[in-house]
């Protein structure tokens, strides 16, 4: 095939979501943090306060950023400061300026460039660089052989000019720091690929008059067993002692972390011969870790230096950082320092610090020796990242000391984390003291109280009257101790110990109050009902229940007793709160309220001990009036949550069962349906899901110990009432949920995000599912324990949990989340596999770490613009899949189907929760999605992998808008097989034909219509066969464990690649194109009627393929006239189209109406390249003309696909306001990461 070169103009990247490779904070002229992010070849500044991105600024061609280096603000003679980035050879330097006006929003993009000084290639590759903080311009580089390069900005050239190079030696680097200690000398830690660490001092030319450069070899340190990924320099600290103190920290391949004492003169005296000799060997070239120089180095003293060695992280360590402006205590010499791994997880660690005595007996008049010994010790672990790595991170102080950290991980997501996260943080909620989030009830600590400190805590109340009946303030026996709890709100606890007592809890803002209620003699257990999470109001109420059926109440009035309320007849199991006074009114189809003169009344259901019936007592909060409804159970229904949802009652069971009531005319209960939600497995919780108006559509949520969450909804017909299934999900953050609650999403007021708590092993855990993080860890000793929480209200992230925990009382305060999202991610593995609905609504994604995310590409309008940029909003996530997936595909907006290892497949049911008849949305804001049939038919083995599908509809549609009743689906599998399956909801899966390949390993499979099936392989060739009809009986078919039945071979196959087929897509061509290209007369004769097809495929050969296939129809098939049913009217091949190996393909833009088969075919390749080709075949040979490429931030590219089906019209026409949109077409690309790009198709 021909080939012509690229006219450029077809492509524009629209989108990115990248891997985070560099951070660095910024502080503003106006005093705000920002954060500069480096997201592939774009700046990014960020306000760290509101959380908002200001604007970006490209910065390289093709060059991702590795580093971005700030001076400080407050650094001397520094008035205009400059931001040095890097990445691989790249540097460039950017003004102060072009920082404040992407702050200010005075200028934006591209244009931003001009006041940057232009890009420079340094002679290698760059793992550091910092610009003098002394304002001289002077930038030093260190590069990945121990080389310094001394550079200076020349801003009237608008160049950045190098100067001179110093090394003391050359060996290969994996990291690298700089500190300056002076205007003339820097500071140069280097770790090496053999395990070893150089310290040496870099002397500038030009610099107060020294006209020679020079470098002088400190240390080499020995003692990792891996590579080194990262070495940090420390300021210089002052210990408790006097003595001044510089620390190296390094990490590595061997998943330790090291601290050495580089403190210059220390010993000198007494080492004095064995330091000469020493720097004698180091100066020597070290350009291998191999050979006896490490063996001599680890007799130098040096090698005493390394103060405290720990184990970290699950996996590599990335990077360690000593925070700068650490006061240590007068009292204790303790280190903060932050390591940052591949287990995408940063670790704080405390170093302790303690100076030895002197041991030498020298007589000699020289100070003797002084060691350090120091350890290592684990304070916390921040995991907000998903998959692996965080690649970058930063660290600054905020005004009140505490420190702020940003993370940048593999997944694309930033978070800010670290104690300066609440007092830095302005968006704090609106009408809420900042006393309330710093308060000590607000530490994110459990508080621990005992018996006896609650009672002492009652003391300080002040003196009882003799009347109320309150016994001693000491315990009534030795064993007494807490184990109930209920929240009546946020500001009020009630807590009752196994003696029968029971103690009221008032939060405020200098901490946690107790008082103690008077009790009726004889009370005995007591038993709390259990919050409605989420309700607010003036006067919330409580319900405690006894074992001879007594019910007293308490409220929010401060009241010192408990007061009666109604009685039930028998002992009281278990209270739920089903309706709070607080709720809203229902709202009736006149849209006026459903609110009687007494009020909206308060429901709560009683179980009551070994029996058949549990009772609803409705309370009238204007009078406290109660009326009881009994409702009637199955035998062994063990109660274990209940809510209202509409006209329902909704019971949970402990044995997964969920049991659906219904009121009738007079008020009675009768069962109208069960559920099976999960055997033996409790039901925790049951939420109704409303919407904004307060009407309800009958969906409910439940969690369960199983892990997961489900949404039902009640559908109720003349005959009938069934509850169908819409989501079920198990997310990533506990092993058994025990509660869910709707928070508002803190940006408006309007947002609502899905909030779950749950236990994992000994912790509890709470849940953003709607943003997908964790919100809160709290060490409690596990489930099987006392325990109570509440959400907090004003506060997203903000809840109490309060647990029992080696017999003492533990309250655990949280108003704000320990980390925020600044700016969130998506897989944190390399991506496999992509697909696009049809109707252009939902992008689905898998990975490599068996993740399904769903996405909506849709308009970026935080900050409320009009024209706000596009970005990817994760709607759902899949976790079902145990191996890779392999697969993705669409059948509509319905229906997403996946395939994966060890025979794995699943069709996925895509539900979007139907508003309410006033436009009213759901405060369950993503996309329900259950999974609808798992794939039965494995081989014996069951190990191969299902490479690729194909979908259609099991019938062609007789009517448009016809419902999918079934499907038609065929595998490509890694054993050489093909099959082809019928598949429908009620039937499952129905075998319709297997058919055997060569051995080769089958990758790409597509159907040809409803006659033919084309598969591709690792061989190169494509083979095509003959389809079997899904109109066959179910008799006639091959039976699913019946594995030896044969539909026969291909009756085509055609060499294409010298090997595998990576990616493939083709399009239906007019009837009418081969007519116009046809050469011979067999070939015209078989066009008269004919499927023409147009095969694009990419190979591991770096080719790009293009075959035209015809095939017959039927009626022009006689038995007579043998003409071949399928033809390959034309195939050639444009060798190195990329210069590796081409993973994705697609057709833009077919078209057919010039006279030739054409195309608009985009590709992507692990060479980092997106290009857009025009391949063409008229009555002369084919021709591949490219007409764009641009560099492609996504590595490791996997799969690409047009969004949506603009343009996808095979006849080019179509109506005119259509016009503007077919010629412009988005296509994604994904790998490590996702970029959308822009294609002009016209």
């Amino acid at each position: 095939m021909s080939r012509e070169s690229a006219v450029l103009g077809r492509l524009r990247r629209e989108y990115v979501l990248n891997p985070i490779t560099a951070l660095a904070f910024y502080t503003s002229v106006d005093g705000q943090q920002h954060l500069l992010a480096g997201e592939d070849t774009d700046l990014k500044v960020y306000n760290a306060q509101t959380l908002r991105l200001c604007g970006q600024v490209p910065v390289f061609l093709a060059q991702s950023i590795h580093g971005i280096a700030v001076p400080l603000r407050d650094a001397s003679g520094c008035e205009n400061r400059q931001v040095l980035v890097w990445g691989g050879h790249s540097v460039k330097v950017l003004s102060e300026d072009t920082i404040e006006n992407l702050i200010s929003g005075r200028d934006d993009g591209p244009d931003m460039a001009r006041d940057a000084i232009a890009e420079t290639r340094a002679p290698d590759w760059i793992f550091d660089g910092r610009i003098s903080p002394f304002g001289d311009g002077c930038v030093v580089l260190l590069t990945a052989h121990n080389e310094v390069i001394q550079a200076r900005v020349e801003p009237g050239r608008g160049i950045l000019v190098f100067g001179s190079i110093q090394s003391p030696s050359r060996p290969i680097l994996y990291s690298g720091n700089f500190f300056w200690e002076s205007r003339e000398c820097v500071l140069v830690a280097a770790g090496t690929v053999f395990g070893e660490i150089l310290v040496w001092k870099c002397h500038l030319d030009g610099v107060s008059g020294r006209e020679h450069p020079s470098s002088q070899v400190l240390f080499v340190f020995t003692g990792h067993e891996g590579s080194i990924f990262g070495v940090h320099i420390s300021p210089e600290f002052q210990t408790s002692a006097g003595e001044t103190l510089r620390l190296l920290a390094s990490c590595s391949d061997d998943r330790t972390i090291r601290v050495w004492d580089i403190t210059e003169g220390r010993e000198e005296s007494r080492h004095q011969e064995q330091k000469k000799e020493y720097k004698n060997h180091i100066s020597d070239a070290r350009e291998t870790g191999f050979g006896n120089n490490v063996e001599e180095a680890a007799h130098g003293s040096d090698s005493t230096r390394c103060l405290a060695v720990v184990m970290g992280h699950a996996s590599r360590i990335w990077q360690v950082e000593f925070p700068e402006n650490q006061l240590l205590s007068q009292t204790s010499d303790i280190v903060e320092l932050y390591s940052f791994g591949e287990d995408a997880t940063a670790q704080k660690w405390n170093l302790s610090l303690a100076l030895q005595p002197p041991i030498s007996t020298n007589p000699t008049p020289s100070i003797p020796p002084r060691k350090f010994a120091a350890r290592l010790t684990h304070q916390s672990t921040f995991a907000y990242h998903s998959g692996k790595h965080i690649w970058s991170h930063a660290i600054t102080s905020t005004r009140n000391d505490g420190l702020l950290i940003a993370t940048g991980g593999a997944d694309g997501k930033i978070a800010l984390i670290g104690a300066g996260v609440d007092s830095f943080l302005s968006n704090a909620p609106s009408g809420r003291p900042r006393a309330c989030i710093d308060s000590t009830s607000d530490r994110r600590k459990a508080v621990a109280w005992s018996i006896t400190d609650v009672l002492r805590s009652c003391q300080l109340e002040g003196p009882r009257e003799e009347s109320s009946g309150v016994p001693a303030a000491k315990p009534r026996n030795a064993k007494e101790g807490f184990n109930r709890y209920t929240f009546i709100s946020e500001k009020r606890l009630l807590a009752a110990t196994n003696s029968g007592r029971v103690f009221v809890g008032t939060f405020e803002d200098d901490g946690l109050t107790w008082t103690e209620l008077a009790l009726p003699d004889e009370t005995g257990q007591v038993v709390f009902s259990h919050a409605l999470l989420g309700a607010t109001g003036a006067n919330p109420m409580a319900l405690v229940g006894t074992t001879n059926g007594d019910v007293y109440y308490y409220n929010e009035s401060g009241s010192q007793s408990l007061k009666f309320l109604t009685r039930i007849d028998g002992k009281i199991a278990d209270i739920f709160c089903l309706k709070s006074n607080t709720s809203k009114p229902p709202v009736l189809e006149d849209g006026n309220s459903a609110r009687n003169d007494d009020g909206n009344p308060l429901e709560f259901l009683v179980t009551i001990l070994r029996s058949t019936r549990v009772i609803v007592i409705q309370v009238n909060p204007s009078d406290l009036t109660t009326n009881h409804i009994e409702v009637a159970l199955e035998a062994g229904f063990m109660v274990t949550a209940a809510g209202f949802t509409g006209e329902y009652l909704v019971l949970g069971s402990r044995k997964g069962i969920a049991a659906i009531f219904k009121q009738d005319e007079v008020g009675n209960y009768s069962l109208v349906l069960t559920i099976e939600i999960h055997l033996d497995e409790a039901i925790t919780s049951v939420l109704p899901l409303q919407s904004e108006d307060n009407r309800s559509r009958n969906y409910i949520l439940t969690t369960c110990r199983d892990g997961k969450y489900r949404i039902h909804e009640i559908v109720a017909s003349a005959s009938r009432t069934d509850a169908v299934l819409l989501h079920e999900t198990s997310p990533p953050f506990a092993s058994s949920i025990e509660g869910a609650w709707f928070s508002n999403s803190g940006v408006d007021s309007t947002g609502k995000n899905l909030m779950l708590c749950g236990f994992r092993s000994h912790n509890f855990l709470v849940w953003n599912e709607t943003q997908r993080h964790e919100v809160a860890t709290v060490d409690c000793g596990g489930s099987s324990r006392s325990y109570a929480w509440t959400p907090r209200e004003g506060y997203p992230d903000g809840f109490r949990f309060v647990f029992t925990k080696a017999g003492q009382t533990n309250v655990f305060s949280q108003a704000l989340a320990p980390h925020k999202v600044l700016k969130a991610g998506g897989h944190g593995r390399e991506i496999k596999a992509v697909s696009a609905s049809p109707r252009g609504s939902y992008v689905a994604t898998a990975a490599e770490d068996t993740v399904i995310r769903i996405w909506e590409y849709a308009d970026d309008n935080d900050d409320g613009d009009d024209g706000a940029k596009k970005r990817l909003r994760c709607v759902a996530a899949l976790e079902k899949h145990a191996t890779g997936i392999q697969a993705l595909k669409w059948h509509g907006d319905e229906y997403l189907f996946s395939s994966g290892g060890n025979e794995e497949f699943f069709i996925w049911k895509i539900n979007k929760l139907k508003n309410n008849d006033s436009g009213h949305s759901h405060n369950f804001a993503g996309l329900a999605v259950v999974c609808e049939a798992v794939f039965p038919d494995r081989s014996e083995i069951g190990d191969a992998r299902i490479t690729d599908f194909d979908v259609d509809a099991l019938h062609d549609a007789t009517a448009a808008g016809e419902d999918t009743t079934g499907f038609r689906i065929s595998m490509a599998l890694s054993n050489s097989t093909v099959q082809t399956y019928a598949y429908t909801r009620e039937a499952g899966f129905r075998l319709l034909a297997r058919y055997t390949y060569t051995g080769a390993c089958l990758t790409r499979i597509r159907h040809l219509g409803r006659s033919h099936i084309l598969a591709a392989a690792t061989d190169g060739h494509l083979a095509i066969y003959a389809a079997a009809n899904p109109e066959e009986e179910e008799d006639s078919a091959p039976s699913p464990g019946n594995r030896e039945t044969s539909r026969g071979d291909p009756v085509v196959v055609t060499k294409l690649h010298q090997n595998t087929v990576k990616s493939l897509d083709l399009r239906q061509l007019p009837t009418t194109t081969t007519t116009a290209v046809a050469t011979t007369t067999d070939e015209a004769t078989a066009a008269a009627a004919a499927a023409e097809y147009l095969v694009i495929t990419g190979g591991d050969d770096n080719a790009l393929g293009f075959t035209h296939i015809s095939i017959a129809s039927p009626a022009n098939t006689p038995h007579a006239a043998p003409t071949p049913p399928v033809i390959t009217v034309r195939k050639s091949i444009v060798r190195s189209a990329h210069a590796a190996a081409i993973t994705g393909v697609t057709i833009a833009r077919p078209s057919g109406n010039d006279g030739k088969s054409s195309a608009l075919v985009v590709t992507a390749s692990n060479d980092q390249r997106v290009r857009v080709w025009r391949l063409s075949s008229g009555r002369h040979r084919p021709r591949a003309q490219l007409l764009d490429e641009r560099y492609s931030s996504v590595a490791d590219a996997g799969d690409l696909v047009v969004l949506g089906d603009a343009g996808l019209d095979a006849g080019g026409g179509g109506k005119e306001e259509k016009k503007s949109k077919e010629n412009k077409v988005k296509v994604a690309v994904v790998g490590v990461g996702v970029e959308v790009w822009e294609v002009n198709t016209s």
